[in-house]
């Protein structure tokens, strides 16, 4: 597989600056840190034990298992993420689940639900239901595979709850109304992502205003702004799309210029960082980075970041833009 192949699943957007649920309709409460506990005994490579799947659930909490099912072989992956966890958090680094590592690593983690260590539910996948895009696409995907007959609207309801579980059983997959990465992992190929035009009649609305860069008077250019927090898509100097955007967290960089998108992955994932994180609608425009949908962004607005890529919290929005650009186009970045 090519470079550029791999990138639709294991990209991120990679600029230190030292370095160049559709289960649920509401928001899932907080879940609290555990507090340490006894561990009956060590847990060491090649081990077989129920307690192995609870510390691949915690690492995965933690952000050092990029994995989305959990079992209860001590396997290599399994750890090299202790290994790291133990090297971040100063402790030897012997890939040994010992108490002092135990007792570090569940001040860091939830305790595991049912779901989790059933893997029945894995994770929402791309965005929750507050997101009617996201929900028309996956009403969308459920009617070609023959397992929704409601209309596109964006509701989950009811009968698209149903859906999920139908399609869920049917590949295999506990009944639950749960969208996770493993059942869109199926969905996905099995179906085509409808086009822009088909969900809506109508681009995007956008009310918002942004100071324009000289260099994105003439041609086709999406226009970035990291002072303004502003994403535009411009053409020949006439704005035809504002929307908010976010950039990097500290310590990371969002690089300035003049870029050419070079790749376009409309399900791009990211496991570098020890988890998975989706990056739908990717417009890779210099390296690893990108601009894309963010879910974190839309929900926790400007108290995180990036790890360089420039962000936008309207999954309609997203899906618009990813559809008006091709590679070749400019993008430019500035203050």
């Amino acid at each position: 597989m090519s470079w550029v192949a791999m990138a639709a699943f294991s990209t991120v957007c990679l600029l230190p600056a030292a370095q160049a649920n559709v289960a649920e309709a509401s928001a899932p409460a907080v879940r609290e840190f555990s507090a340490p506990a006894p561990l009956a005994q060590d847990l060491r490579y090649r081990m077989v034990s129920p307690t192995v799947r609870e510390l691949q659930i915690r690492l995965r909490h933690a952000k050092y298992l990029a994995t989305y099912d959990a079992h209860d072989k001590y396997d290599g992956k399994t750890r090299a993420a202790v290994e790291k966890f133990q090297r971040d958090s100063a402790l030897p680094v012997t890939g040994i689940v010992n108490q002092a590592t135990w007792d570090r690593l569940r001040q860091q983690s939830h305790e595991p639900t049912q779901a989790e260590l059933g893997n029945t539910d894995v994770g929402p996948w791309f965005t929750g239901p507050k997101h009617p895009a996201f929900v028309m696409e996956l009403q969308s995907r459920l009617k070609q595979a023959g397992t929704y007959s409601g209309a596109i609207d964006g509701e989950l309801n009811d009968a698209t709850r149903q859906a999920v579980a139908s399609y869920r059983a049917r590949i295999g997959l506990p009944a639950a109304d749960v969208m996770d990465e493993r059942t869109w992992a199926r969905l996905m190929p099995a179906t085509r992502n409808p086009s822009y035009r088909q969900l809506f009649n109508a681009p995007p609305q956008s009310t918002a205003t942004q100071t324009l860069d000289p260099r994105c008077a003439s041609g086709k250019v999406v226009c970035i702004s990291k002072a303004q927090k502003k994403l535009s898509y411009v053409v020949d100097g006439d704005i035809k799309f504002t929307r908010e955007a976010r950039f990097s967290r500290p310590g990371w960089d969002s690089p300035e210029g003049d870029f050419r998108i070079w790749y376009m992955n409309k399900d791009t994932v990211s496991s570098i960082f020890g988890e998975r994180t989706p990056m739908p609608y990717a417009i890779f425009y210099h390296g690893n980075v990108a601009i894309h949908f963010s879910d974190d962004f839309a929900d926790n607005g400007y108290a995180s970041g990036s790890h360089g890529c420039s962000q936008i919290r309207d999954y309609q929005a997203a899906k618009w833009l990813y559809e008006q650009v091709k590679v070749g186009d400019r993008v430019v970045v500035y203050q």
